[in-house]
């Protein structure tokens, strides 16, 4: 009995390390404020500590069209800023031969994974794990719903990749992930059948679910589950940047990190109070 008390124990113990570490930051816009903005094109912050760590945060358009003019516009930032760590969306992207094939293959993720390997700057991404946001999702949704929402959202990077719309490989590969993450996700849709078969009936209207919309997600007066899924997970995801890209700041890092525009400018209240009060503490 007193072993498994101390069990009990060490284990609250870790669980309260844990959601310690997660902190919360108040500040950040609303996604009502963000869109009552109006912003149109890239949108770059910059700051810097004190110390010599600087940030340059490049909200980019998602895009795989190489006469973009976004694209000259990172290199030649990322030549200028001269990072000593890149931070990327989603993931660590795959690193391919060329210039022109890492942006048509993965658009502004792709550039910043050639630039990164070309100058030997190491690259980490920025985001959580899906099996980290599926957790944190299932405290708010259905796992019928997010098993729904995250093939759909694929999607639509699928879309903006410009990959062939018929590989629904992906579908099964999601769904099987989601299924080993935790028990919660165990249940329909396990394949790509049922998968399909419940997006009929939850989007009538839907013509082909390989073609959605970024509207079904992003809408600000959308009250279908795929709006509040993307609302939540985003919230989850912009305390996570901010937490790493803090955490860099604090060890003097130039970091040169390429997301999509809403976060940076979600997150840029956060970040210029945080490094206004590390500035403070570093003069004295």
């Amino acid at each position: 009995m007193a072993k498994s008390a101390s069990v009990f124990f060490l284990w609250g113990c870790l669980i309260l390390v844990i959601s310690c570490s997660q902190h919360v930051y108040t500040g950040l816009l609303t996604y009502e404020e963000y869109y009552r903005k109006k912003i149109s094109g890239p949108y770059i912050l910059e700051l810097d500590t004190e110390e010599g760590a600087n940030l340059l945060y490049y909200g980019s358009m998602h895009t795989t069209k190489l006469d973009n003019p976004q694209f000259v516009d990172i290199e030649k930032r990322w030549q200028k800023f001269q990072p000593t760590v890149a931070y990327s969306e989603s993931c660590v992207w795959p690193l391919v031969r060329s210039r022109e094939e890492a942006i048509s293959r993965y658009g502004e993720q792709g550039l910043l994974r050639w630039l990164a390997s070309r100058h030997k700057v190491p690259i980490k991404s920025i985001d959580p794990t899906r099996a980290q946001e599926a957790v944190y999702l299932k405290r708010y949704f259905d796992p019928e719903q997010i098993k729904i929402f995250y093939v759909l959202r694929q999607a639509v990077v699928n879309q903006n990749l410009g990959k062939d719309a018929e590989s629904v490989g992906y579908v099964n590969r999601i769904l099987r992930h989601l299924g080993k993450i935790d028990y919660y996700f165990r249940g329909n849709p396990r394949h790509l059948a049922e998968f399909e078969g419940r997006v009929h009936q939850l989007f009538p209207n839907l013509k082909d679910w390989k073609s959605i919309s970024c509207s079904y997600f992003r809408s600000p007066n959308s009250a279908n589950f795929l709006s509040k899924i993307h609302r939540k997970l985003n919230e989850f995801r912009d305390h996570h940047m901010l937490r790493r890209l803090l955490r860099e700041l604090g060890k003097g890092s130039r970091i040169f990190a390429v997301v999509g525009r809403s976060h940076v400018v979600v997150q840029e209240p956060v970040l210029r109070s945080e490094v206004a009060h590390l500035k403070k503490e570093e003069k004295h």
